[in-house]
Protein backbone atom coordinates (compact mmCIF):
# COMPACT_ATOMS: atom_id res chain seq x y z
CA UNK A 1 0.00 0.00 0.00
CA UNK A 2 1.45 3.41 -1.10
CA UNK A 3 1.44 6.04 1.61
CA UNK A 4 -0.35 9.61 0.19
CA UNK A 5 3.03 10.87 1.49
CA UNK A 6 4.21 14.33 -0.34
CA UNK A 7 7.78 16.15 -0.13
CA UNK A 8 7.27 19.83 -1.03
CA UNK A 9 10.62 21.25 -1.85
CA UNK A 10 11.03 25.32 -3.15
CA UNK A 11 12.88 28.03 -1.49
CA UNK A 12 9.97 30.06 -1.80
CA UNK A 13 7.31 29.98 1.65
CA UNK A 14 4.53 31.22 -0.16
CA UNK A 15 4.58 28.12 -2.84
CA UNK A 16 5.47 25.63 0.07
CA UNK A 17 2.30 27.13 1.67
CA UNK A 18 0.05 27.33 -1.43
CA UNK A 19 1.08 23.67 -1.83
CA UNK A 20 1.04 22.19 1.01
CA UNK A 21 -2.90 23.56 1.79
CA UNK A 22 -3.92 22.54 -1.75
CA UNK A 23 -2.54 19.27 -0.98
CA UNK A 24 -3.74 18.17 2.17
CA UNK A 25 -7.16 19.06 1.48
CA UNK A 26 -6.66 16.76 -1.28
CA UNK A 27 -6.13 14.18 1.69
CA UNK A 28 -2.56 13.82 1.22
CA UNK A 29 -0.09 14.17 3.93
CA UNK A 30 2.37 17.08 3.12
CA UNK A 31 6.34 18.45 4.65
CA UNK A 32 7.69 21.39 3.00
CA UNK A 33 11.55 22.21 2.69
CA UNK A 34 13.37 25.39 1.20
CA UNK A 35 16.31 23.14 0.27
CA UNK A 36 17.16 20.67 -1.71
CA UNK A 37 20.05 20.00 0.84
CA UNK A 38 17.61 19.45 3.45
CA UNK A 39 15.57 16.97 1.28
CA UNK A 40 18.56 14.66 0.88
CA UNK A 41 19.14 14.29 4.94
CA UNK A 42 15.03 14.05 4.72
CA UNK A 43 14.71 11.15 2.65
CA UNK A 44 17.42 9.14 4.19
CA UNK A 45 15.63 9.21 7.40
CA UNK A 46 12.55 9.16 5.38
CA UNK A 47 11.30 8.16 2.05
CA UNK A 48 8.53 9.68 0.43
CA UNK A 49 6.77 8.42 -2.81
CA UNK A 50 6.16 11.68 -4.40
CA UNK A 51 8.23 15.31 -4.49
CA UNK A 52 7.68 17.97 -5.95
CA UNK A 53 11.17 20.11 -6.41
CA UNK A 54 11.63 23.54 -7.46
CA UNK A 55 14.85 23.64 -10.47
CA UNK A 56 16.31 26.80 -9.21
CA UNK A 57 17.54 27.31 -5.49
CA UNK A 58 20.00 28.63 -3.60
CA UNK A 59 22.69 25.47 -3.00
CA UNK A 60 21.81 22.32 -4.69
CA UNK A 61 19.25 23.03 -7.99
CA UNK A 62 16.03 21.26 -8.11
CA UNK A 63 18.17 19.27 -11.53
CA UNK A 64 21.56 18.25 -9.13
CA UNK A 65 18.81 16.26 -6.36
CA UNK A 66 17.47 14.57 -9.38
CA UNK A 67 20.55 13.18 -10.15
CA UNK A 68 21.40 12.12 -6.63
CA UNK A 69 17.88 10.69 -6.31
CA UNK A 70 18.34 8.88 -9.74
CA UNK A 71 22.10 7.29 -8.60
CA UNK A 72 20.79 6.25 -5.30
CA UNK A 73 18.12 3.89 -7.21
CA UNK A 74 15.31 6.00 -5.71
CA UNK A 75 11.51 5.04 -6.28
CA UNK A 76 10.15 8.31 -5.80
CA UNK A 77 8.22 9.93 -8.51
CA UNK A 78 9.17 13.78 -9.27
CA UNK A 79 7.49 16.69 -10.41
CA UNK A 80 9.28 19.62 -11.67
CA UNK A 81 8.36 23.42 -11.19
CA UNK A 82 10.43 25.98 -13.02
CA UNK A 83 9.43 29.98 -13.77
CA UNK A 84 12.02 29.37 -16.75
CA UNK A 85 10.38 27.41 -19.14
CA UNK A 86 13.41 26.52 -21.34
CA UNK A 87 13.76 23.21 -23.43
CA UNK A 88 16.95 22.69 -21.79
CA UNK A 89 15.16 22.28 -18.45
CA UNK A 90 12.51 20.34 -19.49
CA UNK A 91 15.16 18.35 -21.43
CA UNK A 92 17.63 17.76 -18.31
CA UNK A 93 14.56 17.49 -16.47
CA UNK A 94 13.19 14.41 -18.21
CA UNK A 95 16.86 12.84 -18.97
CA UNK A 96 17.41 12.38 -14.99
CA UNK A 97 13.81 10.77 -14.42
CA UNK A 98 10.80 13.54 -13.87
CA UNK A 99 8.07 12.06 -13.75
CA UNK A 100 6.37 15.76 -15.03
CA UNK A 101 7.95 19.29 -15.62
CA UNK A 102 5.60 22.42 -14.95
CA UNK A 103 6.20 25.96 -15.63
CA UNK A 104 5.03 28.77 -12.80
CA UNK A 105 2.69 29.77 -12.50
CA UNK A 106 0.50 27.03 -13.41
CA UNK A 107 -3.24 25.96 -12.26
CA UNK A 108 -3.34 24.05 -8.91
CA UNK A 109 -6.41 21.80 -10.52
CA UNK A 110 -3.56 20.62 -13.07
CA UNK A 111 -0.95 19.94 -10.27
CA UNK A 112 -3.90 17.80 -8.31
CA UNK A 113 -4.16 15.97 -11.65
CA UNK A 114 -1.09 15.20 -12.21
CA UNK A 115 -0.23 14.23 -8.71
CA UNK A 116 -3.06 11.85 -9.01
CA UNK A 117 -1.37 10.22 -12.04
CA UNK A 118 2.14 10.21 -9.97
CA UNK A 119 0.65 8.03 -7.16
CA UNK A 120 -1.54 5.59 -9.78
CA UNK A 121 1.84 5.06 -11.61
CA UNK A 122 3.52 4.47 -7.79
CA UNK A 123 0.67 1.75 -6.99
CA UNK A 124 0.72 0.34 -10.72
CA UNK A 125 4.77 -0.25 -9.61
CA UNK A 126 3.69 -1.36 -6.46
CA UNK A 127 1.33 -4.37 -7.88
CA UNK A 128 3.97 -5.08 -10.64
CA UNK A 129 6.49 -5.52 -7.71
CA UNK A 130 4.00 -7.91 -5.77
CA UNK A 131 3.36 -9.88 -8.66
CA UNK A 132 6.94 -10.56 -9.12
CA UNK A 133 7.34 -11.59 -5.76
CA UNK A 134 4.35 -14.19 -5.96
CA UNK A 135 5.57 -15.21 -9.41
CA UNK A 136 9.56 -15.72 -8.22
CA UNK A 137 7.96 -17.57 -4.74
CA UNK A 138 5.40 -19.51 -7.23
CA UNK A 139 8.70 -20.38 -9.89
CA UNK A 140 10.80 -21.04 -6.43
CA UNK A 141 8.26 -23.44 -4.57
CA UNK A 142 7.47 -25.70 -7.96
CA UNK A 143 11.08 -25.58 -9.46
CA UNK A 144 11.46 -29.17 -11.41
CA UNK A 145 14.82 -30.73 -10.08
CA UNK A 146 16.34 -33.04 -12.47
CA UNK A 147 19.40 -34.11 -13.90
CA UNK A 148 19.04 -37.44 -16.15
CA UNK A 149 19.03 -37.29 -19.81
CA UNK A 150 15.08 -37.72 -19.44
CA UNK A 151 14.65 -34.44 -17.58
CA UNK A 152 17.10 -33.03 -19.41
CA UNK A 153 15.08 -33.43 -22.19
CA UNK A 154 11.94 -32.85 -21.10
CA UNK A 155 13.33 -28.73 -20.34
CA UNK A 156 14.38 -29.23 -23.40
CA UNK A 157 10.66 -29.21 -24.74
CA UNK A 158 9.44 -26.97 -22.18
CA UNK A 159 11.93 -24.54 -23.52
CA UNK A 160 10.31 -25.47 -26.93
CA UNK A 161 6.37 -24.89 -26.44
CA UNK A 162 6.20 -22.59 -23.36
CA UNK A 163 6.03 -19.39 -25.38
CA UNK A 164 3.17 -20.72 -27.94
CA UNK A 165 -0.19 -21.92 -26.94
CA UNK A 166 0.20 -25.04 -28.10
CA UNK A 167 -1.56 -27.85 -26.37
CA UNK A 168 0.21 -30.14 -24.37
CA UNK A 169 -0.16 -33.52 -22.70
CA UNK A 170 1.47 -34.80 -19.95
CA UNK A 171 1.64 -38.38 -19.22
CA UNK A 172 3.19 -40.42 -15.65
CA UNK A 173 2.29 -42.06 -13.45
CA UNK A 174 0.91 -40.11 -10.24
CA UNK A 175 3.54 -38.02 -8.12
CA UNK A 176 5.44 -37.79 -10.85
CA UNK A 177 5.40 -34.47 -11.00
CA UNK A 178 2.79 -33.30 -14.06
CA UNK A 179 1.17 -30.60 -12.54
CA UNK A 180 4.84 -29.02 -11.81
CA UNK A 181 5.91 -29.18 -14.99
CA UNK A 182 2.67 -27.55 -16.16
CA UNK A 183 3.60 -24.90 -14.00
CA UNK A 184 6.84 -24.31 -15.25
CA UNK A 185 5.25 -24.05 -18.87
CA UNK A 186 2.78 -21.20 -17.74
CA UNK A 187 5.51 -19.52 -16.02
CA UNK A 188 7.75 -20.11 -19.29
CA UNK A 189 5.04 -18.61 -21.36
CA UNK A 190 3.53 -15.80 -22.31
CA UNK A 191 0.49 -15.69 -20.10
CA UNK A 192 3.39 -15.08 -17.04
CA UNK A 193 1.45 -13.23 -14.48
CA UNK A 194 -2.50 -14.65 -15.59
CA UNK A 195 -4.13 -16.93 -13.71
CA UNK A 196 -2.88 -20.73 -13.97
CA UNK A 197 -6.12 -22.68 -13.08
CA UNK A 198 -5.96 -26.30 -12.10
CA UNK A 199 -8.76 -28.45 -12.30
CA UNK A 200 -8.63 -32.17 -10.84
CA UNK A 201 -11.40 -34.04 -12.36
CA UNK A 202 -11.00 -37.35 -10.16
CA UNK A 203 -12.06 -35.22 -7.47
CA UNK A 204 -15.04 -33.02 -8.88
CA UNK A 205 -18.29 -35.29 -8.81
CA UNK A 206 -19.64 -35.94 -11.71
CA UNK A 207 -22.94 -34.45 -11.52
CA UNK A 208 -21.31 -31.26 -10.97
CA UNK A 209 -18.48 -31.60 -13.58
CA UNK A 210 -20.11 -29.34 -15.80
CA UNK A 211 -20.84 -26.67 -13.47
CA UNK A 212 -17.28 -26.51 -12.37
CA UNK A 213 -15.87 -26.25 -15.74
CA UNK A 214 -18.17 -23.99 -18.09
CA UNK A 215 -19.90 -22.20 -14.84
CA UNK A 216 -23.87 -22.28 -14.67
CA UNK A 217 -26.64 -19.02 -14.60
CA UNK A 218 -28.76 -18.35 -12.00
CA UNK A 219 -31.53 -21.15 -11.87
CA UNK A 220 -30.17 -23.19 -14.23
CA UNK A 221 -31.18 -26.23 -12.22
CA UNK A 222 -32.43 -27.08 -8.58
CA UNK A 223 -29.97 -25.62 -6.32
CA UNK A 224 -28.28 -22.86 -8.43
CA UNK A 225 -29.72 -19.73 -6.58
CA UNK A 226 -26.54 -17.35 -8.00
CA UNK A 227 -24.59 -16.74 -11.22
CA UNK A 228 -21.08 -19.33 -11.21
CA UNK A 229 -18.34 -18.29 -13.01
CA UNK A 230 -16.26 -21.41 -13.80
CA UNK A 231 -13.23 -22.83 -14.26
CA UNK A 232 -12.86 -21.72 -17.83
CA UNK A 233 -13.53 -18.54 -17.03
CA UNK A 234 -11.57 -17.99 -14.33
CA UNK A 235 -8.38 -19.05 -15.83
CA UNK A 236 -9.02 -16.27 -18.60
CA UNK A 237 -6.22 -14.74 -20.53
CA UNK A 238 -4.04 -17.42 -18.59
CA UNK A 239 -3.99 -21.51 -18.78
CA UNK A 240 -6.04 -24.56 -17.25
CA UNK A 241 -4.67 -27.49 -16.12
CA UNK A 242 -6.95 -30.22 -16.74
CA UNK A 243 -5.51 -33.21 -14.58
CA UNK A 244 -6.61 -36.79 -15.29
CA UNK A 245 -8.22 -36.07 -18.40
CA UNK A 246 -9.02 -39.64 -19.25
CA UNK A 247 -11.56 -40.02 -16.46
CA UNK A 248 -13.52 -37.04 -18.24
CA UNK A 249 -17.37 -38.02 -19.06
CA UNK A 250 -18.00 -38.91 -22.60
CA UNK A 251 -20.46 -35.42 -23.16
CA UNK A 252 -17.82 -33.45 -21.52
CA UNK A 253 -15.08 -34.25 -23.50
CA UNK A 254 -17.69 -33.29 -26.50
CA UNK A 255 -17.92 -29.35 -25.09
CA UNK A 256 -13.94 -29.67 -24.15
CA UNK A 257 -13.40 -30.19 -27.94
CA UNK A 258 -15.71 -27.61 -28.59
CA UNK A 259 -13.67 -24.84 -26.39
CA UNK A 260 -10.39 -26.08 -28.23
CA UNK A 261 -11.51 -25.63 -31.57
CA UNK A 262 -13.99 -22.71 -31.19
CA UNK A 263 -12.10 -20.77 -28.63
CA UNK A 264 -15.52 -20.29 -26.28
CA UNK A 265 -17.67 -22.33 -23.69
CA UNK A 266 -21.30 -21.77 -22.49
CA UNK A 267 -22.45 -21.87 -18.96
CA UNK A 268 -25.14 -24.49 -18.25
CA UNK A 269 -28.54 -22.58 -18.77
CA UNK A 270 -26.43 -19.61 -20.49
CA UNK A 271 -28.19 -17.86 -23.29
CA UNK A 272 -25.17 -17.57 -25.78
CA UNK A 273 -21.10 -18.69 -26.16
CA UNK A 274 -18.69 -16.67 -24.39
CA UNK A 275 -14.78 -16.29 -25.44
CA UNK A 276 -12.53 -18.41 -23.77
CA UNK A 277 -9.28 -16.78 -24.42
CA UNK A 278 -7.36 -19.93 -22.18
CA UNK A 279 -4.56 -21.98 -22.99
CA UNK A 280 -5.15 -25.74 -22.36
CA UNK A 281 -2.80 -28.39 -20.17
CA UNK A 282 -3.54 -31.53 -19.95
CA UNK A 283 -2.29 -34.54 -17.76
CA UNK A 284 -3.29 -38.21 -16.84
CA UNK A 285 -2.26 -41.33 -15.92
CA UNK A 286 -4.02 -44.06 -17.95
CA UNK A 287 -3.09 -44.94 -21.37
CA UNK A 288 -5.58 -42.49 -23.36
CA UNK A 289 -4.72 -44.29 -26.49
CA UNK A 290 -6.01 -47.38 -25.21
CA UNK A 291 -8.80 -45.71 -24.15
CA UNK A 292 -9.87 -44.53 -27.38
CA UNK A 293 -9.63 -48.10 -29.00
CA UNK A 294 -11.95 -49.03 -26.14
CA UNK A 295 -14.62 -46.12 -27.18
CA UNK A 296 -13.63 -44.97 -23.87
CA UNK A 297 -12.33 -41.63 -25.23
CA UNK A 298 -12.97 -39.53 -28.36
CA UNK A 299 -10.23 -39.78 -31.09
CA UNK A 300 -10.83 -36.65 -32.21
CA UNK A 301 -10.13 -34.88 -28.37
CA UNK A 302 -7.13 -36.75 -28.19
CA UNK A 303 -5.46 -35.78 -31.26
CA UNK A 304 -6.91 -32.13 -30.11
CA UNK A 305 -5.19 -32.79 -26.64
CA UNK A 306 -2.03 -35.12 -27.88
CA UNK A 307 -0.29 -32.10 -30.12
CA UNK A 308 2.64 -31.84 -28.05
CA UNK A 309 3.19 -35.02 -25.44
CA UNK A 310 5.46 -35.41 -22.49
CA UNK A 311 6.13 -38.09 -20.83
CA UNK A 312 7.23 -37.57 -17.06
CA UNK A 313 9.39 -41.25 -16.09
CA UNK A 314 8.75 -42.57 -12.48
CA UNK A 315 11.58 -41.98 -10.08
CA UNK A 316 12.72 -45.81 -10.45
CA UNK A 317 13.76 -44.55 -13.74
CA UNK A 318 15.94 -41.93 -13.02
CA UNK A 319 17.62 -42.32 -9.85
CA UNK A 320 20.08 -40.47 -10.43
CA UNK A 321 17.85 -37.58 -9.72
CA UNK A 322 17.63 -38.48 -6.17
CA UNK A 323 20.24 -36.79 -4.69
CA UNK A 324 19.07 -33.29 -6.00
CA UNK A 325 15.60 -34.10 -5.18
CA UNK A 326 17.01 -34.89 -1.62
CA UNK A 327 18.88 -31.81 -1.16
CA UNK A 328 15.93 -29.79 -2.90
CA UNK A 329 13.39 -31.26 -0.47
CA UNK A 330 16.00 -30.62 2.73
CA UNK A 331 16.56 -27.01 1.85
CA UNK A 332 12.53 -26.34 1.28
CA UNK A 333 12.26 -28.01 4.82
CA UNK A 334 14.45 -25.88 6.25
CA UNK A 335 12.40 -22.35 4.61
CA UNK A 336 8.65 -24.18 5.26
CA UNK A 337 9.39 -25.68 8.90
CA UNK A 338 12.37 -23.70 10.46
CA UNK A 339 14.26 -26.89 10.21
CA UNK A 340 17.80 -27.42 11.52
CA UNK A 341 18.63 -29.99 9.17
CA UNK A 342 20.71 -29.26 6.30
CA UNK A 343 22.51 -32.55 4.64
CA UNK A 344 22.60 -36.18 5.08
CA UNK A 345 24.54 -38.94 5.09
CA UNK A 346 25.92 -41.58 2.26
CA UNK A 347 24.26 -44.03 3.71
CA UNK A 348 20.97 -42.49 4.16
CA UNK A 349 21.13 -41.75 0.00
CA UNK A 350 22.23 -45.50 -0.21
CA UNK A 351 18.48 -46.09 1.67
CA UNK A 352 16.51 -44.01 -0.75
CA UNK A 353 18.75 -45.20 -3.71
CA UNK A 354 17.83 -48.96 -2.86
CA UNK A 355 13.82 -47.87 -2.53
CA UNK A 356 11.71 -48.81 -5.53
CA UNK A 357 9.42 -45.20 -5.05
CA UNK A 358 5.80 -46.57 -5.91
CA UNK A 359 4.61 -42.50 -5.28
CA UNK A 360 7.26 -41.13 -7.36
CA UNK A 361 8.90 -37.47 -6.59
CA UNK A 362 5.67 -36.97 -4.24
CA UNK A 363 6.16 -39.77 -2.36
CA UNK A 364 9.68 -38.79 -1.73
CA UNK A 365 8.73 -35.54 -0.78
CA UNK A 366 6.53 -36.68 2.19
CA UNK A 367 9.05 -38.52 3.41
CA UNK A 368 12.22 -36.51 3.72
CA UNK A 369 9.41 -33.89 5.17
CA UNK A 370 8.79 -36.49 8.08
CA UNK A 371 12.51 -37.49 8.42
CA UNK A 372 13.62 -33.58 9.11
CA UNK A 373 10.72 -33.11 11.62
CA UNK A 374 11.33 -36.60 13.69
CA UNK A 375 15.48 -35.67 13.17
CA UNK A 376 17.62 -34.32 16.05
CA UNK A 377 20.44 -34.33 13.67
CA UNK A 378 21.82 -31.66 11.06
CA UNK A 379 21.94 -34.66 8.90
CA UNK A 380 19.25 -37.29 7.76
CA UNK A 381 20.92 -40.54 8.81
CA UNK A 382 19.80 -44.43 7.45
CA UNK A 383 17.96 -44.45 10.69
CA UNK A 384 16.22 -41.35 9.54
CA UNK A 385 14.04 -43.43 7.01
CA UNK A 386 14.74 -47.24 8.05
CA UNK A 387 11.26 -46.79 9.57
CA UNK A 388 9.85 -44.94 6.78
CA UNK A 389 10.64 -47.88 3.80
CA UNK A 390 9.55 -51.09 3.49
CA UNK A 391 11.57 -53.15 0.90
CA UNK A 392 14.82 -53.74 2.27
CA UNK A 393 17.86 -53.56 0.68
CA UNK A 394 16.68 -53.37 -3.18
CA UNK A 395 18.35 -55.49 -6.24
CA UNK A 396 21.78 -55.91 -6.85
CA UNK A 397 21.11 -53.44 -9.71
CA UNK A 398 19.33 -50.74 -7.68
CA UNK A 399 22.72 -51.09 -5.41
CA UNK A 400 25.09 -50.78 -8.07
CA UNK A 401 23.03 -47.65 -9.62
CA UNK A 402 23.36 -46.72 -5.83
CA UNK A 403 27.29 -47.23 -5.92
CA UNK A 404 27.94 -45.47 -9.15
CA UNK A 405 25.28 -41.94 -8.03
CA UNK A 406 27.79 -41.79 -4.27
CA UNK A 407 30.67 -42.36 -6.46
CA UNK A 408 29.81 -39.49 -9.34
CA UNK A 409 28.61 -37.73 -6.17
CA UNK A 410 32.18 -37.34 -4.73
CA UNK A 411 34.23 -37.55 -7.69
CA UNK A 412 32.15 -34.03 -8.42
CA UNK A 413 33.18 -32.87 -5.72
CA UNK A 414 36.69 -33.64 -5.49
CA UNK A 415 36.84 -32.40 -9.64
CA UNK A 416 35.51 -28.78 -8.34
CA UNK A 417 38.12 -28.11 -5.77
CA UNK A 418 41.23 -29.18 -8.07
CA UNK A 419 39.58 -27.03 -10.84
CA UNK A 420 39.37 -24.17 -8.09
CA UNK A 421 42.71 -23.95 -7.10
CA UNK A 422 44.53 -25.01 -10.44
CA UNK A 423 45.88 -28.71 -10.03
CA UNK A 424 46.87 -30.92 -12.24
CA UNK A 425 47.17 -34.02 -12.50
CA UNK A 426 43.97 -35.46 -11.43
CA UNK A 427 43.79 -38.53 -12.43
CA UNK A 428 46.77 -40.00 -10.75
CA UNK A 429 45.67 -37.93 -7.74
CA UNK A 430 42.07 -39.50 -7.52
CA UNK A 431 44.26 -43.40 -7.84
CA UNK A 432 46.42 -42.67 -5.56
CA UNK A 433 43.42 -41.90 -3.37
CA UNK A 434 41.45 -44.59 -3.99
CA UNK A 435 43.71 -47.93 -5.03
CA UNK A 436 45.56 -48.12 -1.80
CA UNK A 437 42.03 -47.99 1.00
CA UNK A 438 40.20 -50.17 -1.77
CA UNK A 439 42.73 -52.83 -1.73
CA UNK A 440 43.29 -52.64 1.90
CA UNK A 441 39.76 -53.14 2.35
CA UNK A 442 39.20 -55.94 0.22
CA UNK A 443 42.14 -57.72 1.58
CA UNK A 444 40.70 -57.32 5.15
CA UNK A 445 37.30 -58.54 3.91
CA UNK A 446 38.53 -61.72 2.40
CA UNK A 447 40.75 -62.38 5.46
CA UNK A 448 43.78 -61.59 3.74
CA UNK A 449 43.09 -64.31 1.10
CA UNK A 450 45.10 -62.84 -1.70
CA UNK A 451 43.41 -65.17 -4.49
CA UNK A 452 40.08 -63.74 -3.60
CA UNK A 453 41.53 -60.51 -3.17
CA UNK A 454 43.13 -60.55 -6.68
CA UNK A 455 39.78 -61.72 -8.14
CA UNK A 456 37.76 -59.80 -6.39
CA UNK A 457 40.29 -56.83 -7.84
CA UNK A 458 40.26 -58.14 -11.12
CA UNK A 459 44.08 -58.19 -11.39
CA UNK A 460 46.46 -60.92 -11.39
CA UNK A 461 48.46 -61.73 -8.30
CA UNK A 462 51.51 -60.44 -9.11
CA UNK A 463 50.31 -57.55 -9.61
CA UNK A 464 48.27 -57.31 -6.34
CA UNK A 465 51.58 -57.96 -4.82
CA UNK A 466 53.16 -55.12 -6.26
CA UNK A 467 51.02 -52.63 -5.43
CA UNK A 468 51.06 -54.23 -1.33
CA UNK A 469 54.24 -53.46 -1.44
CA UNK A 470 53.99 -50.05 -2.80
CA UNK A 471 51.41 -48.95 -0.56
CA UNK A 472 53.19 -50.71 2.72
CA UNK A 473 50.17 -52.67 3.21
CA UNK A 474 50.22 -55.43 5.76
CA UNK A 475 48.00 -58.36 4.85
CA UNK A 476 47.39 -60.59 7.38
CA UNK A 477 48.75 -63.52 4.81
CA UNK A 478 47.40 -65.51 1.96
CA UNK A 479 45.66 -68.88 1.78
CA UNK A 480 49.46 -70.66 1.58
CA UNK A 481 50.21 -68.63 4.91
CA UNK A 482 53.09 -67.47 3.21
CA UNK A 483 52.90 -62.98 3.04
CA UNK A 484 54.17 -61.09 0.05
CA UNK A 485 57.69 -62.05 -1.03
Amino acid sequence: MIERKVLVIDDEESMRRVLSKALEKEGYAVSALSSAQEAVARLEREPFPLLIVDIRMPGMSGLELLQTLQARGSSSQVIVMTAEATMDNAIQAMKWGAFDYLTKPFDIDGLKLIVTKAFRVLELNDEVETLKEEIRGKLEADTVVGESQAMQEIFKTIGRVAGSDVTVLLTGESGTGKEVIAKTIHYNSRRLGKPFVPVNLVAVPRELMESEIFGHEKGAFTGAAAQKIGKFEQANGGTIFLDEIGDLDMGLQTKLLRVLQEKEIERVGGSGPIGADVRVLAATNSNLEEKVRQGLFRDDLFFRLNVVPIRIPPLRERKEDIPLLLQFFIDRAQDELGSAVTGYTDESLGALLNHDWPGNVRELENLVKRAVVMSTSKNLTAESFSSLLQNGAGTPETQKLGFDILIRQHLAQFVHRMVEVNAGGILRLILQRVEAPLIEMVLKEVGGNQIKASKLLGINRNTLRKKIREYGLQPKGDVSGKGPR
